[in-house]
C-alpha cells in the first residue's frame, strides 16, 4: 500500500478526534463517504481497526505513538507493510491449528502479531502457547492472554535445552526470504524431536533456499486460496508448509 501523505482535511479530522486509552473516537457528526474512507485509510495504516461495538478505532497501544508522528510529519506510515504484519484471519488460523494437531500440546507462535494462531490453537485444545513478538504494543496486548517473550524471533533462543516445543505454528514476514529464515530457525532451535511445524510461506517453492530447506525433511505443501489475507491488507498468494520432525 505504501505510505500516504495526509491532506489538510484528513489532518484536521484526526486532530479533532478524541483518544481514550487505546481507542480513537472520530469527531461527532457524519462525514461524507469519500472523506470517511480517506480518514479510515490513514487510521488503519497507522495500526487502528474499527470496532463497531465500541464505535471507535482500536489500536494495540497508544494511538498517538503512530498518529502523533503522522500529524507532525504529514505522512502516515503503513504499519503493516513496515513490519510485514499481515495478520492471519480466523478461518486460515483454524486450518493451521488443525494441521498442526495441537490438542494437548505445548505450542510456540513466533512473530505472533495479534495472536490469531495462538487463539486458534487454544480453541483446538492446545495445552499452552508461548508467543514471541518483536513489536512492543503487540507484545503487551498478547500478555493479557499468553506467555510472551518480546524479541526478534531470529535472535531468540530457548532459555535451556529442554525449552523446545512439540508444535510450532507460524505466519512469518516474507520479504528477502525472511519466511525461510524463520522456518529454518524454528526447525533448528525450537522444534522438539517428533514435533510438527506448520507455517504460512511465500508461494515461490522454486527458490533455491526453499528447496534446500525441504530437501531432507518430511513435509507437505498446501496452496492457500488467493485472497486469504485480503481483509488483513494484502492480496499476496501463499502456501502452507507442514513439517514433521
Amino acid at each position: 500500500m505504501g505510505n500516504v501523505k495526509l491532506t489538510p482535511e484528513v489532518t484536521a479530522i484526526l486532530r479533532a478526534s478524541t483518544i481514550s486509552g487505546n481507542l480513537l473516537f472520530l469527531p461527532s457528526g457524519q462525514l461524507d463517504r469519500k472523506m470517511y474512507e480517506a480518514v479510515n485509510k490513514a487510521i488503519v495504516m497507522a495500526g487502528g481497526k474499527w470496532m463497531t461495538n465500541k464505535k471507535a478505532h482500536v489500536f494495540d497501544g497508544d494511538p498517538l505513538v503512530k498518529l502523533g508522528i503522522a500529524l507532525e510529519t504529514g505522512v502516515v506510515v503503513d504499519e503493516k507493510n513496515e513490519r510485514q504484519a499481515f495478520y492471519t484471519l480466523r478461518a486460515l488460523a483454524m486450518q493451521i491449528a488443525q494441521m498442526a494437531m495441537v490438542a494437548g500440546e505445548m505450542v510456540l507462535e513466533p512473530s505472533a502479531g495479534g495472536g490469531a494462531l495462538a487463539d486458534a490453537c487454544m480453541e483446538m485444545g492446545a495445552k499452552d502457547v508461548l508467543c514471541i513478538e518483536i513489536h512492543g504494543p503487540s507484545a503487551e496486548a498478547l500478555k493479557a492472554r499468553y506467555k510472551v517473550r518480546m524479541s526478534d524471533f531470529l535472535s531468540c533462543f530457548p532459555v535451556n535445552p529442554s525449552e523446545r516445543f512439540t508444535r510450532i505454528v507460524m505466519n512469518p514476514p516474507f520479504t528477502r526470504n525472511q519466511d525461510i529464515a524463520h522456518v529454518e530457525h524454528a526447525l533448528k532451535v525450537w522444534l522438539a524431536p517428533g514435533g510438527v511445524l506448520v507455517s504460512v510461506m511465500a508461494p515461490n517453492t522454486s527458490r533455491a533456499r526453499f528447496q534446500k530447506l525441504i530437501a531432507n525433511i518430511k513435509h507437505e505443501i498446501e496452496e492457500v486460496e488467493c485472497g486469504a489475507f485480503k481483509e488483513s491488507g494484502t492480496d499476496i498468494s501463499t502456501i502452507i508448509l507442514r513439517v514433521i520432525a
